[in-house]
């Protein structure tokens, strides 16, 4: 009886601190949450108020990664690496002095204190063997970690990548097996690819009891899947997802990329070559079709739809007038987010990052975000507005 008892007492004794793990894990998502609503509440109008009176800026609500530049697709519309990608021309070749995990590791225990989010982009930044750890060192800084991939190798990591305390996770898919596959160009099955890792992730998060990470699918817009997106979200529904989410776009005009980069010049002494990997001919996008589509997407999958720009528009006017910008407000992204470049360049913007304030294995992050060439930065977009080659970067419409 002795020897039953002890064992109904060592049971007993598991399950509290099994219940006390447990209540400790919720209170950490619900203290990252807070985070997040702290940005929301003080944080925006904090910059809203420093956009209208200098070129300073607070402590960055978010932090950018960019761990890579290699990718191993091609995907067609990439401004990367895609046909007109600043990557694959002569001269264009990435980052070649990829930071080290103990030069990361470094700057997310500096900014964590003070930043609420960080965001681990590419190129395709699982091609880093390092990227699950990374994300875990953040995780465990209590702010939100997030990444984007292009799906192609989350197969035999979904219990790493839930253990890992990832927040969420945004997936490219765009379209059934053969769309996709035509646009998303690789050596292999990529729509398999993503689908394979998906399921595994979704039994993962299951098998652990998470919700965790959120899991988003996103659909990029080119002329050869305009006619699928809602096939393409019959497909997320059916792997069970979180949420479904559609890009219009990111794109310029030849016109436009050769006026912005020569203002760039001027202004900057620098010469841009980001602007010219997103020239896109958007002429044969169908915007009623688009607009069909994405209504009856939003009927099926209400709250948990998403889209890229986040605004409802006219889409004749978003992709025949590429020079308009769509919203009265500002860009604040200067003052919101920081962005580090494989090398540990800084910079501000995702898709243009071609205005570099520093190095942060030379000085710290902190003090590059509000050093001369920050706030010669921030004056410009303060004073003039964003370059005209820009009217379409969703993170303009992220405010």
């Amino acid at each position: 009886m002795n020897v039953t008892r002890r064992i109904r007492q060592m049971v007993d004794r598991l399950r509290t601190t099994a219940w006390i793990l447990r209540g400790c894990y919720v209170l950490n998502r619900f203290s990252k949450a807070f985070r997040v609503l702290q940005v929301r509440l003080w944080r925006k109008p904090l910059i809203r108020f420093y956009y209208s009176r200098t070129d300073r800026a607070p402590a960055p609500c978010s932090v950018t990664l960019r761990l890579t530049s290699s990718c191993n697709l091609r995907c067609v519309q990439c401004g990367q690496w895609g046909d007109r990608g600043v990557f694959v021309r002569p001269g264009g070749s990435p980052f070649p002095k990829e930071m080290s995990t103990a030069d990361w590791r470094m700057v997310i225990d500096r900014v964590a204190p003070c930043c609420g989010h960080v965001y681990f982009f590419g190129g395709e930044p699982f091609l880093r063997n390092d990227c699950l750890e990374l994300v875990a060192f953040a995780a465990s800084k209590n702010v939100i970690a997030g990444v984007n991939t292009n799906g192609n190798f989350l197969k035999g990591k979904g219990h790493a990548i839930v253990d890992s305390g990832m927040d969420f996770l945004i997936i490219s898919l765009d379209g059934p097996r053969h769309v996709n596959n035509h646009i998303r160009l690789g050596r292999f099955d990529v729509y398999q690819s993503v689908v394979d890792g998906v399921e595994e992730l979704v039994a993962a998060r299951r098998q652990r009891h998470s919700r965790w990470p959120f899991i988003e699918l996103n659909m990029t817009l080119t002329e050869s899947n305009q006619a699928h997106i809602t096939e393409t979200a019959e497909v997320a529904a059916r792997l069970g997802i979180d949420y479904f989410a559609v890009t219009l776009g990111i794109f310029t005009t030849e016109d436009l990329a050769k006026e912005s980069s020569e203002e760039f010049k001027e202004e900057f002494g620098v010469d841009p070559h980001f602007y010219s990997g997103f020239v896109r001919d958007v002429s044969r996008m169908a915007p009623r079709l688009i607009d069909a589509q994405i209504r009856e997407v939003k009927r099926i999958w209400g709250s948990r739809y998403k889209q890229y720009p986040p605004i409802d528009c006219d889409l004749a006017e978003y992709f025949g007038e590429p020079a308009k910008t769509l919203v009265a407000s500002p860009c604040l992204v200067p003052w919101m987010t920081m962005q580090l470049m494989p090398n540990g360049d800084m910079a501000y913007c995702e898709d243009f990052p071609d205005l570099v304030t520093g190095n942060v294995r030379e000085q710290d992050p902190l003090a590059l975000w509000n050093n001369a060439a920050s706030l010669a930065w921030r004056r410009r977009i303060r004073t003039k507005g964003i370059f005209r080659a820009e009217s379409r970067c969703c993170s303009y419409y992220l405010q």
